[in-house]
């Protein structure tokens, strides 16, 4: 039995996970020097400038992932190809298993689609934002806890489940800040 490589496990676990490009990790990706905007806008992507700061970047969830799978994987954005979540960092190093980061994903998935059911009960169905700026909308439209009790009580669970999935997204999958 031939030994699998970790470019094999990184790809299982990429194409069952997909939640930095699916718009639950991330808002934006920007283009990093090598990156082709318009070549990207080309392939589908939703490129968008910054003339603030003088920069691209490309607005998530990734028109491109399908079924968990990147359509342009040959052509993604450099910080695409760079980025290893918390995850495969550890599995590279030996910190975790397969298994177990398979079940962390599982889990954290799950929370993602509690927290994306929330914001379609709220009123809120699915529009192609980022899981972080539906939240943002949902939350900041006033409810009055007396004429609609029901509406108080299901935000204050998607408040919940929200500060729960940011809690295991910066704790397991999004890599610590670089330190100066």
């Amino acid at each position: 039995m031939s030994m699998e490589t970790f470019a094999d496990i990184a790809t299982r676990l990429c194409t069952a996970c997909g939640m930095c490009c699916d718009g639950t990790m991330f808002q934006i990706v920007k283009m990093q020097p090598g990156d082709h905007p318009s070549e990207l806008a080309r392939l589908g992507m939703r490129i968008r400038h910054s003339h603030k700061e003088s920069e691209y970047h490309m607005e998530q969830p990734c028109p491109a992932l399908k079924g968990l799978r990147c359509t342009i994987y040959e052509k993604r954005p450099a910080r695409c190809r760079l980025f290893h979540c918390q995850q495969l960092r550890l599995l590279e190093t030996g910190g975790t298993t397969e298994e177990d980061a398979a079940a962390l994903i599982n889990k954290t998935r799950a929370q993602a689609a509690h927290v994306r059911e929330l914001i379609e009960q709220c009123g809120l169905r699915e529009d192609g934002q980022p899981l972080p700026e539906r939240f943002e909308r949902v939350m900041s439209t006033p409810v009055d806890e007396k004429l609609e009790p029901e509406l108080a009580a299901l935000r204050e669970d998607l408040d919940n489940a929200m500060s729960g999935l940011r809690l295991a997204l910066n704790r397991e999958f999004r890599p610590p800040p670089l330190s100066e």
